[in-house]
């Protein structure tokens, strides 16, 4: 009988097959049944019958996805792989000659599976791979990718609506890493990323600074600004406050995290406290912007503030509500256009808002994609680093050529925000090189003791 047999070495998992006939069907976990999301996986079938065309078929159920409020369903992918001389297939190193995605990708089963039918299933976090031989099932084998520990447990944070914070169960002082957010990202915030980083030793704080609304809808938090408009950067000492309170976290070790417009407000507020240690900023900008949100006049208002006073901005040009009406109509607008128009036009308004990260002497991560059609985030990272070298400080700069806006995950989700598998690969890929190195960042900036992380595996 014909069985897999999974073992994780390290943070990979193995797939092998043994086809002897006096074999039984068994799943052998070394390290346990559990990987943590994001880690790297691979994936090996051995003692398969030489030079034969094999496919290999993934299949999860999802609960986690791009937005909120969307239905658990099952996802698949399948991929026809050759074994080679020995009767072994690695998807790292071995071309998929069709299927869900074509040539060498390990994340490839992964990222490429899509929604099989509307039937609305349990969530689960397995992941089951089958390895077939002209139609019919020879073995299979299955793991969970795990979000969160079972002793994950996050906490409202009081005084401040919107936000919560998480910790490992385990005893000690953690270094801190707050991600600056807004309230529309709590849930996939406090399901997705908290607990990945939760498992990697890190306190965790989600700090929502708004809520954006369009339309009659009302606000889930009160007091919360509702527009892209003058968000205080001066609000994040607030959370400091609480968390020098607590026994569990190491005040001497916080670094902030924010992706998108949030890569921007954790830079400009790394220049203002002296407490913050580290900083990443994932597709960032260099500059702060105009303010934007429902009923906000074009080139009025700036998109933060400090003690009350709304900080220098780069206006957009007026083609910005061109591109915003597609969003509106259901296609993808283009707004790194009429970002780079009004910053070509107002060269001293660029200088004037530039964000001084020259000014912060701690651990700074920019990652940026150059085919961005949202901002010019891989040019603007490059801005970042080299304001930095000029005062003689070190950044850690991942500039990803044909990357687009949408780096932040771990490379492992369906990635369906683009119709092509190019891009889609381009994605993931994209995905995992910026994880991995958020990561490598952090490890090395706040240095968590690896004997304090929550456990990964049962």
């Amino acid at each position: 009988m014909k069985s897999l047999v999974f073992i994780p070495i390290l943070s990979a998992l193995t797939l092998m097959a043994d086809i002897s006939p006096a074999a039984a069907q068994r799943i052998d976990l070394a390290y346990g049944s559990v990987v943590t999301a994001g880690d790297p996986i691979s994936v090996e079938v051995f003692d398969l019958p030489p030079d034969t065309e094999v496919e290999l078929r993934a299949e999860r159920v999802l609960k986690h996805y791009y937005q909120r409020g969307l239905p658990v369903r099952r996802y698949q992918s399948s991929a026809v792989f050759r074994s080679n001389q020995e009767g072994r297939i690695d998807i790292a190193k071995n071309a998929a000659l069709s299927g869900s995605y074509e040539g060498v990708d390990a994340l490839g089963l992964f990222r490429s599976m899509q929604q099989v039918g509307d039937e609305t299933v349990e969530a689960d976090n397995r992941v089951t791979i089958t390895a077939l031989i002209d139609g019919e099932a020879v073995t299979s084998a299955s793991f969970e990718m795990r979000f969160a520990a079972p002793s994950f447990r996050v906490e409202e944070i009081p005084s401040l609506p919107g936000s919560y914070f998480a910790a490992p169960a385990t005893s000690g002082k953690h270094p801190v890493i707050i991600v600056v957010d807004g309230v529309d990202d709590n849930r996939q915030n406090r399901e997705l990323l908290m607990p990945q980083l939760v498992a990697k030793g890190y306190a965790v704080v989600h700090f929502a600074t708004y809520e954006i609304i369009y339309g009659p809808r009302e606000p889930t938090v009160a007091g919360m600004p509702t527009s892209y408009v003058n968000i205080p950067i001066d609000r994040l000492q607030e959370v400091r406050n609480w968390l020098v309170q607590r026994d569990d976290v190491d005040s001497d070790r916080m670094g902030l995290y924010g992706y998108s417009r949030n890569g921007a407000y954790v830079l400009l507020a790394a220049t203002k406290f002296d407490w913050v240690k580290a900083v990443a900023g994932i597709s960032p900008s260099d500059v702060v912007w105009e303010g934007w949100g429902d009923g906000v006049e074009l080139g009025t208002t700036s998109s933060y503030s400090w003690q009350g006073e709304a900080l220098p901005y780069v206006p957009y040009s007026k083609n910005w509500y061109r591109e915003v009406a597609k969003f509106g109509r259901g296609g993808r607008g283009r707004l790194r256009a009429p970002m780079d128009e009004g910053r070509w036009a107002n060269p001293d308004r660029v200088i004037a808002a530039r964000i001084p990260i020259e000014n912060f002497t701690g651990a700074v991560l920019v990652v940026g994609g150059e085919q961005d059609d949202l901002w010019s985030a891989g040019h603007m990272v490059q801005n970042v680093s080299e304001r930095r070298a000029e005062a003689g400080l070190k950044t850690s700069l991942l500039v990803l050529p044909e990357a687009a806006h949408g780096i932040s995950g771990t490379g492992y989700n369906p990635t369906r925000l683009f119709d092509t598998g190019d891009k889609r690969r381009i994605e993931a890929q994209a995905q995992a090189r910026t994880w991995a190195a958020t990561l490598s960042f952090f490890e090395e900036a706040l240095k968590p003791d690896p004997s304090l992380r929550d456990g990964e595996s049962e």
